[in-house]
């Protein structure tokens, strides 16, 4: 073999490595754009599959009122406060999701704007019966009355430049530094992760309760102060599947801990994301998943 041909071999293998540990981080950092549920709620992976949940949601006689009295801007005008504020809290166009991603790659980014052409979409496929296409009605969506709201939201966050709004974000993250500091949390501080989740496996379940000890431990590699956030690596942990980090098939509840019924448990689900050691993640400082003591 050549010594050029063993020069292109070495460099495809290492495109290829380097191809898969960037697919590894954007997978666990994204978590919530690829999962089919979040918090137990379905995500729409597309505007088709939001106007068919949503056609389930509306009566057959709200159905029939819409058709009969009022216009698709009414409709879109009268939902903005009530099922549309549903969808962009409960699909996820505020805080990621892969519906929100749908609409991002088709160049639509505020939320408002997302649950207004769900709404419309569903007036033209759902009440009126009409021909609709993602792909053309998006991309030709009516830039004047669009503009209206684009330019509110232009007007609010030039606002907030000139009324002091900079100077409180610098100021609280300032007190936020403080406060960090006062607490220990700085760069190379030990943590110990809190199963907000709870367990990978039973194993790891008893072992936590028998010895009283946090096995899983990590350390803090950078602080984001203005987000308040820390970047974790996690050093140690019992279970080989890692710890869970997201796991949308769950509710939100009071507890502090997820006791898994081990039986019925699959650790491999579309929904649910591990960390593994090695790994790298970001976490919300308020999110509990970290104790520092």
């Amino acid at each position: 073999m050549t010594r050029k041909a063993t020069a292109c071999i070495i460099v495809t293998l290492l495109l290829c490595v380097t191809s898969s540990a960037q697919n590894k981080v954007t997978y666990q950092r994204d978590y919530r754009f690829y999962s089919e549920r979040i918090a137990g709620t379905y995500i729409p992976k597309d505007i088709d599959e939001a106007i068919d949940s949503l056609d389930t949601i509306l009566s057959e006689k709200d159905k029939r009122f819409i058709a009969d009295s009022l216009s698709m801007e009414e409709f879109c005008a009268a939902a903005h406060l009530g099922v549309g504020m549903w969808m962009r809290n409960e699909w996820g166009l505020w805080s990621g999701s892969r519906l929100q991603k749908f609409f991002t790659n088709k160049k639509v980014y505020h939320p408002d704007e997302m649950s207004h052409e769900i709404l419309k979409a569903y007036y033209k496929k759902k009440i009126k019966g009409m021909d609709y296409s993602a792909d053309r009605d998006i991309a030709d969506r009516d830039i004047e009355s669009h503009g209206s709201r684009t330019i509110l939201i232009i007007k609010s966050k030039i606002s907030d430049l000139f009324n002091g709004n900079t100077r409180r974000k610098r100021k609280e993250a300032a007190e936020t530094r403080r406060l960090f500091d006062e607490n220990g949390c700085k760069k190379g501080t030990t943590v110990y992760y809190q199963y907000p989740y709870g367990y990978s496996t039973a194993e790891e379940q008893n072992n936590l309760f028998s010895y009283n000890h946090q096995f899983t431990v990590g350390r803090i590699t950078d602080i984001d102060y203005g987000l308040k956030r820390i970047k974790i690596k996690l050093l140690s942990a019992l279970s080989p599947l890692g710890i869970i980090v997201f796991d949308g098939d769950l509710f939100p509840n009071d507890e502090d801990n997820y006791e898994r019924d081990f039986n019925n448990f699959t650790p491999i689900s579309p929904n649910r994301f591990y960390m593994q050691i090695g790994d790298e993640l970001w976490f919300d400082l308020e999110s509990d998943f970290w104790d520092f003591e």
